[in-house]
């Protein structure tokens, strides 16, 4: 290998043999082309820089000499258009030097390159070679400060007090300097000076700029002055210095500091690639204990090996013994920091254990996916970071590779997508953000399916598993027991979580006795390879780890036998939600196929290849769960791409089946003529033919239908199918206008359906027999049905329709006389309404509940409910009580005496004449005459009064 130094006089070895180079022109050729190594140098542009022109036979025979000298001519390639010198950028010591510079490498070595005084003496004094000189000067003066800063740091402050007021001097306007200058006074003790040196910088600043100092040099004033402990020199230890800001991990930070100071054990837990290092050397760097902090990195030691050497070479004593480590450790308070001591669990417990023991003075924080089990141990979890703080993570680390990036809102929404895709990892989000130097934020997002290969950052010189996500997570993969690693495989076959009983059916197709299966998942959440969700009934992998685990399962060639026993699971299921989705346990079986969604959407995708019929069974059992919780046409799909995969294949039965529930999901998604063609080629039937004649508004064809098929249900004993037919008559019924017939219909319905404990038919029978007592006047029976309807929707989770019930029972309640029970029902539905994201549901409830509050003689608290309400309905162009709620602020005003009342009530008087809303208009002009005592306006109002009263549903009779 050759390499060049060209710092000092020229010295060039071939593989650490030197050469004689000759001196002069043919010198000078070599460093130009050494300072653009690799590169051509265009022939013009070298008898420019050397000889100032039109010498290319002397180029030449230069580089014919320089051939020569080299011993080897293709370490100088090219001809008459340019030439380049063959070697790596690291072979030549002033391009090294430039790039460590930039890197915050190695300063010792860096700053050993540079031999003399001189700068590249053997460049001649052309033009050309100012600017290198420039960058070297700049460069050396760069590390210099680098070196003197750690020796500050090392404790050297008093001794460079003199060797940094030579170099203020030689460079009076570099602020570093002196900052560097004022920190070693300041650590000497003497404060007055420090202070001095900064009002000299500031005059000097002043002086020859005309500015001030900059905000790190006045920020360092105010420390100096009111003796910041910052400033101390640093306890000893051997802590990395800060290669990057800690971004989101203020409270955890705090937490953990104050766990290390009141226990002597401390173990960080958490997956890989969370930050446990990094947050426990931040502890400890705040720690400052007496004795110093030192970090001791097991990453590198082999099961079964002694730590006590590795301890040792922490404090820089080679082959170190327990005596000898454990002498160290006596007699002073110090901070021991372990880092990543899971694959040492035995060999950390018994070296921790005896530590402690022997120095009463020593305290321990660790690193680890799993706690040692040592007596005493405070365990310390370390989450994820949340999708705010992995957006700003993703966003400082991503601006520093390219500081041109410009975050605006749809860049926004690209980082969050890839964060939310990342967990949360910081790890994960520092690779992904340092590809920013070269990728677009929306081409990281897209590459994200490939992330083992995205997520590398070559340039680092950190170990491998702190530099590649595959690594990481092999880290913690290896270390797992063979049926602990199978148990990841299982898991990977979820794309959702997994609750315990479907974990334990795909461990058991790969081979693991189901007995198994509490000891792997306990494993498994100790190591932080899988998280537990809500109350422990759910498990699922991080994406990354899911991503790795099934790459692992597919390498070991047994994908489709999990992937087959996902399937058949949710096959299973599906079996029973077909009949329990419509009884007592219906809310189980809904809370199934809620949680089941991207499980049955992965094992439908893989059934359509590998076992087309068993995915139809999948869609038709869990088909009409799907119609009951709102599925509509995505149910449909389903269910019709489960009986395309299958074809002919396909049972009559299952068939007929799969159309039924297809034209049910299309007709409640107002499909109708799709509904109508489903329906028809499944061979008719009488009860889902009756729900879309309904819906297209053919109420007596529907009760034909309906009358037709109920005695074959009776007949069956099929109770379900009778009571629906019973619900879709009562509707049928007061469609037509035979309220009488509704409400017998109704009855009947739930005389049948209440044995059954289908709760969403029950709401439904429930809620319209309260709007037929509504709309005769029976409040108290009316409240008595919407509550039923309210429950019954609340035991399902269905908390849109509840809090629509329970707006309808506040109005009947009020006007029942029950005006305080209508005000918590109706607080009840608007919390629960904008709960579950229902901004038109909330309103409605906001405006009846601020009807009552006003009623109640509560202006303050009616207006603080009705403003929001009408807000939503500004900004959503309109709705059904958006006049109403422009009335009662009007009314508001009026009450509360505000001049421009009379105004907004004539505002919403014009409106309601213009969209006939006679109720709002007889309410605006019978405030108007009270407001104003206007006997003829108030006539107007009594004439208008009577013919409207019976549209008036809300208004305070009293």
């Amino acid at each position: 290998m050759l390499t060049v130094a060209v710092l000092g006089p020229v010295e060039v070895r071939r593989d650490g043999v030197p050469l004689a180079i000759p001196a002069g022109k043919t010198t000078e050729v070599l460093v130009r082309l050494a300072l653009d190594a690799g590169e051509l140098v265009r022939t013009e542009r070298l008898i420019e820089d050397l000889w100032g022109g039109g010498a290319r036979n002397t180029v030449q025979s230069k580089v014919s000499a320089l051939r020569r000298a080299l011993g080897d001519p293709a370490l100088v390639q090219g001809g008459p258009a340019g030439y380049t010198l063959a070697i790596g950028r690291g072979q030549v010591d002033a391009l090294e030097v430039l790039r460590l510079a930039e890197v915050d490498g190695d300063t010792a070595t860096a700053l050993a390159m540079f031999r003399g005084d001189l700068l590249l003496p053997g460049a001649g004094d052309g033009a050309w070679v100012a600017p290198h000189r420039t960058r070297l000067r700049e460069a050396r003066l760069r590390l210099t400060e680098d070196s003197l800063a750690a020796r500050i740091d090392l404790g050297a402050a008093g001794e460079l007090v003199g060797d940094l007021e030579g170099l203020v001097e030689a460079h009076p306007l570099r602020e570093r300097l002196w900052a560097l200058l004022i920190t070693a006074l300041y650590r000497s003790g003497r404060q007055a000076d420090a202070l001095t040196a900064y009002r000299r910088v500031q005059r000097r600043l002043a002086d020859e700029l005309g500015v001030d100092p900059g905000r790190e040099l006045r920020d360092l004033e105010q420390r100096v002055l009111r003796q910041d402990h910052g400033l101390d020199a640093p306890a000893p230890g051997n802590l990395p210095g800060v290669s990057a800001s800690l971004v989101g991990r203020d409270a955890e930070l705090t937490a953990l500091t104050r766990a290390t100071r009141d226990h002597r054990l401390v173990t960080v837990v958490g997956p890989a690639g969370v930050g446990k290092t990094r947050l426990a050397v931040e502890v400890a760097r705040s720690a400052r204990p007496a004795g110093g902090a030192w970090l001791v990195r097991l990453d590198g030691v082999r099961p079964g090996a002694p730590l006590w050497p590795a301890v040792g070479e922490a404090f820089g004593v080679s082959a170190a013994t327990r005596a000898m480590v454990l002498d160290r450790l006596r007699g002073i308070d110090l901070l021991l920091v372990l880092d990543n001591c899971e694959h040492l669990l035995d060999e950390v417990a018994d070296l921790v254990s005896t530590a402690l023991s022997a120095a009463p003075g020593l305290r321990v924080l660790a690193t680890s996916q799993v706690p040692s089990g040592v007596d005493g141990e405070v365990g310390f979890p370390l989450e994820p970071l949340t999708l705010a703080d992995s957006i700003t993570l993703f966003t400082e680390r991503a601006t520093q590779q390219r500081r041109s990036l410009v975050v605006d809102a749809d860049t926004r929404r690209s980082i969050a997508q890839v964060c939310r895709a990342l967990d949360g990892l910081p790890l994960a989000i520092e690779l992904a953000g340092a590809r920013a130097k070269a990728l677009s934020i929306d081409e990281i997002a897209r590459r994200l399916d490939d992330r083992f290969a995205l997520l590398v950052d070559p340039t680092s010189r950190r170990p491998e598993r702190r530099r590649t996500l595959r690594a990481a997570i092999a880290w913690s993969y290896d270390l797992l027991f063979p049926d602990d690693q199978r148990g990841l495989w299982a898991f990977a076959c979820f794309a959702g979580g997994a609750p315990l009983t479907a974990f334990e059916h795909v461990l058991a197709a790969l081979d693991v006795p189901a007995t198994a299966a509490v000891d792997i998942v306990d494993r498994l959440v100790d190591r932080s390879l899988v998280a537990v969700d809500g109350d422990a009934t759910r498990y699922r992998l991080l994406d990354s780890v899911h991503a790795y685990s099934l790459e692992r399962l597919r390498a070991a060639g047994l994908a489709d036998v999990a992937q087959a026993a996902h399937a058949t699971w949710l096959a299973e299921a599906a079996d029973r939600a077909a009949t329990g989705a419509r009884g007592a346990d219906q809310a189980t079986h809904l809370a199934t196929v809620r949680a089941e969604g991207a499980n049955t959407d992965a094992a439908l995708s893989w059934t359509a290849d590998h076992d087309p019929l068993l995915g139809l069974r999948i869609a038709n059992g869990f088909g009409w769960a799907w119609s009951v919780l709102g599925a509509g046409p995505d149910g449909a799909r389903r269910v019709r791409a489960a009986l395309s995969a299958a074809d002919s294949r396909a049972s009559e039965q299952d068939r007929a089946t799969a159309l039924l529930l297809a034209g049910f999901l299309e007709a409640s998604g107002g499909d109708l003529d799709r509904a109508t063609a489903d329906l028809e080629e499944a061979g008719g039937n009488g009860l889902y033919l009756a729900f879309v004649r309904s819906q297209q508004g053919r109420a007596p064809e529907a009760l034909a239908l309906l009358a037709d098929c109920r005695s074959a249900f009776h007949r069956d004993g099929q109770v379900w199918e009778e009571g629906v037919s019973w619900l879709l008559e009562a509707w049928a019924g007061i469609a037509l206008g035979d309220v009488a017939q509704g409400r017998a219909a109704c009855a009947e319905a739930l005389r049948l359906l209440e044995p059954v404990g289908d709760q969403w038919a029950l709401s439904h029978a429930e809620a319209l027999l309260g709007e037929l007592a509504q709309a005769e006047q029976r409040f108290g029976a009316a409240a008595a049905h919407l509550r039923r309807a309210a429950d019954a929707t609340h035991a399902l989770g269905f908390a849109a329709a509840e809090a629509h019930h329970l707006a309808n029972l506040g109005r009947v309640q009020h006007r029942d006389g029950d005006r305080e029970g209508a005000v918590a029902t109706l607080r009840l539905a608007r919390d629960t309404a904008r709960a579950t994201g229902d901004p038109r549901t909330a309103a409605l409830a906001g405006v009846r509940l601020g009807w009552v509050l006003r009623a109640l003689g509560r202006g303050d608290q009616a207006r603080t409910a009705v403003e929001p309400a009408c807000r939503w309905y500004a900004a959503a162009g309109g709705g059904d009580a958006a006049l109403l709620a422009d009335y009662l602020l009007a009314a508001l005003d009026a009450d509360d005496g505000a001049p421009d009342a009379g105004r907004r009530l004539d505002d919403v008087l014009a409106a309601a004449r213009r969209d006939h809303a006679v109720d709002v208009e007889v309410l605006a002009l019978d405030t108007l005459a009270r407001l104003r005592a206007d006997e003829g306006l108030r006539a107007a109002a009594d004439a208008v009064l009577p013919a409207a009263r019976h549209l008036i549903s809300d208004r305070d009779r009293d």
